[in-house]
């Protein structure tokens, strides 16, 4: 009768021990692996961050977050809460001198225990550094200029680097005089009237003045914010010395000394009337009126602006316009015609427009009976 078969060699429970036993090996050595793959993926982790370090100059970048990244603040620095100081604008915004003295406001909230220094740029470049003062208010003497605009600027270096800078303060320095320039008279020209009207024009927002040299007097002088001018003359024959100066907003001055010649004038018009005596009963009657023209030196006018008219006894003026040639203006249809009540005087009248601007008048009576 054969034997039974044991509970170890039928696969009792000692083989079921068996088992187990090759189970809890197994998770010894899955244990295992992953303390050895947890192991490199934690030095790859540091090799990638040491290549980061190296490519990005110091910075070390993780995906949660940034180690030593630009911008960031280290616990308990200070740079990024310094405000800028408050440069007060000064009067003059528009100057001719080399430096400006700057009023500053010390900003609040500094750590009264550290130092802090003021940092003054001008158009991004330093020009000053120094201990920042106790004051609220102080004065920073003597900041350079450069020729044009200087954008000034404020700020505050501590422990941990530069503070928020203050917006601009624009100054202009200005070193160029003004410019002066007689437009009327022309240099060289003759003036043939006692009163005159001198033009020119200087920088905008200058002033001007004029004086007379004879007699120092100060003649009345306009001028615009353009810089345009006139001034009111009162000549004496002969060479008028006159020296005009000017101020410009930045403080420039500048003056010229023109001479100005006044002559006596032989500027002369005539009217002559083809009848100046008529009798009513041979009305109507066409006269010709002739105007005779000659400049301020003497010379017969071409061009000028001639302007007839003729004024009857209780009737509407006529007028008849045209032009001087070789000296002389003619109006060829002056008619005298029959009236209600043609008797007295009628007055022909002529005016006269040269062209320097001077106006000359002539009259003539016709006496109807």
């Amino acid at each position: 009768m054969p034997r039974p078969r044991s509970a170890k060699a039928s696969g009792g429970p000692s083989d079921r021990r068996a088992g187990a036993h090759r189970q809890r090996r197994t998770r010894q050595a899955s244990k295992s692996r992953r303390h050895v793959t947890a192991r490199v993926s934690w030095s790859r982790r540091v090799g990638l961050a040491i290549a980061l370090l190296v490519i990005a100059g110091g910075a070390i970048v993780f995906a949660g977050g940034a180690l030593n990244a630009p911008g960031s603040q280290a616990p308990g620095s200070s740079a990024a809460l310094l405000p800028a100081p408050q440069i007060v604008a000064p009067e003059q915004l528009l100057t001719r001198a080399e430096t400006v003295d700057l009023t500053l406001l010390r900003p609040t909230g500094l750590d009264p225990a550290r130092d802090y220094t003021l940092r003054i740029s001008v158009n991004g470049t330093t020009e000053r550094e120094r201990p920042l003062p106790a004051q609220e208010q102080f004065v920073v003497v003597g900041v350079a200029l450069a020729e044009g605009e200087n954008s000034i600027r404020a700020a505050l270096l501590g422990e941990a680097g530069l503070g928020t800078t203050s917006p601009a303060i624009n100054v202009t320095r200005d070193t160029t005089p003004p410019v002066i320039r007689v437009t009327w008279p022309e240099p060289g020209t003759t003036v043939y009237s006692a009163t005159f009207s001198m033009r020119g024009r200087t920088e905008a927002g200058a002033t001007l003045n004029v004086v007379d040299v004879a007699s120092g007097a100060a003649p009345q002088t306009a001028i615009d914010a353009d810089g345009r001018f006139s001034t009111q003359l009162t000549l004496a024959l002969g060479d008028n010395a006159l020296v005009l100066s000017s101020r410009d907003p930045a403080g420039n001055t500048a003056s010229t000394r023109i001479v100005i010649k006044r002559a006596d004038s032989l500027a002369a018009l005539t009217l002559t009337v083809s009848d100046d005596q008529l009798k009513a009963a041979d009305l109507p009657q066409r006269l010709v009126a002739t105007a005779r023209i000659q400049d301020e030196r003497g010379q017969p006018v071409d061009g000028a602006a001639v302007t007839f008219s003729v004024s009857p006894p209780n009737a509407t003026t006529m007028t008849y316009r045209t032009t001087s040639a070789a000296g002389q203006a003619h109006w060829p249809e002056l008619d005298i015609a029959s009236a209600d009540d043609p008797l007295g005087s009628w007055l022909v009248t002529v005016l006269v427009e040269l062209p320097s601007g001077l106006e000359l008048r002539a009259n003539k009576s016709i006496r109807v009976r």
